[in-house]
């Protein structure tokens, strides 16, 4: 327990210097240097060296009780930056997922339908020359299917339909019901799981966590940190935007850093959704073998045992 606990207090120590410390002395190193600079001298590195210089040679400097109180100071800065980077990274996360508050909710509603609008138009032009592409076959329309369409019926896919496939699942993989393509990747694997296995993906979710071995666990755990991690990237990135009303050079920063923080939310949240729809496809059966819904010995899982393991983890509501 004694190893265990120096462990677990190495890591932590780890993080909280990783994760708070670190990019908080950076954030404060800039605003302090801001605050000398102004917008007037912006990058005048001159007036910035003399006014350290005269912090040197002041006579506060070489005392040692100033030097401690100024370092905790500069810690004590640097980790309430850090907390509160991590504070507007969750509200950064809810605007990613389109969660979006009371105040934002007029917003939300219009911009729902837009994509809704979009996708729905990306999706009939990609039926139309999907149709258009089996009547030059000759090849009559099928049933089923995600697209409403029999792949075993359907001619070889060309370029048109290829290209124009791809670009409704670049608006979405299934019918949005966010108003941002986060939110949207994610809420996809609820509706193809259930279209897929009849399976009710939020009752499910839990369980089947119990029933993973340990690496897809921790790629699952990673990608879901990796999500967390741009969205705290972009609250830094709203507190750079902060300075920027004293130091212009801190709005560059700013629109840098929320760049890079959105596009890796964006990577790390279709990972994350690629990886519990993998989870899903490959151990499904598990869950319902654990819920006596199957004895393990079907090759896959059916609508029936699908809408029996909803039935049961719903508890029957």
């Amino acid at each position: 327990m004694e190893a265990f606990l120096t462990t677990l207090g190495g890591k932590l120590a780890d993080t909280w210097a990783s994760v708070l410390v670190l990019p908080g002395l950076l954030y404060v190193s800039v605003a302090a240097a801001g605050s000398v600079l102004g917008h007037r001298d912006a990058f005048d590195v001159g007036l910035l060296t003399d006014r350290l210089d005269d912090m040197a040679t002041s006579p506060a400097a070489h005392s040692n009780g100033t030097i401690v109180v100024a370092a905790a100071f500069v810690l004590a800065a640097a980790a309430g930056a850090g907390m509160l980077a991590s504070f507007l990274g969750g509200g950064v996360e809810r605007l990613w997922l389109g969660e979006w508050p009371a105040p934002l909710d007029r917003a939300a509603g219009p911009l729902t339908r837009r994509r809704s609008r979009r996708w729905t138009e990306a999706q009939d032009r990609y039926h139309r020359a999907v149709r258009s592409r089996a009547a030059a076959a000759d090849v009559p329309d099928g049933l089923g299917g995600f697209d409403g369409l029999d792949p075993d019926r359907t001619p070889p896919a060309d370029t048109d339909t290829v290209a124009l496939n791809e670009a409704r699942n670049r608006i979405a993989l299934a019918p949005p019901r966010r108003p941002t393509w986060m939110g949207d990747r994610l809420t996809a694997v609820d509706h193809r799981v259930f279209d897929a296995y009849r399976i009710d993906l939020s009752s499910a979710w839990p369980r089947l966590w119990l029933l993973l071995p340990q690496t897809p666990r921790t790629d699952l755990t990673t990608a879901r940190d990796a999500f967390s991690s741009a969205a705290r990237r972009a609250g830094w990135a709203l507190l750079y935007l902060a300075v920027a009303p004293w130091w212009w050079p801190a709005a560059l920063v700013a629109a840098v850093t929320w760049a890079s923080a959105w596009r890796g939310g964006r990577e790390a949240a279709h990972t994350f959704a690629e990886l519990v729809e993998s989870a899903v496809d490959l151990h499904a059966r598990r869950l319902a073998t654990a819920l006596g819904v199957s004895n393990g010995t079907s090759t896959r899982l059916t609508h029936d045992a699908g809408r029996e393991i909803t039935r049961l983890l719903r508890k029957k509501t």
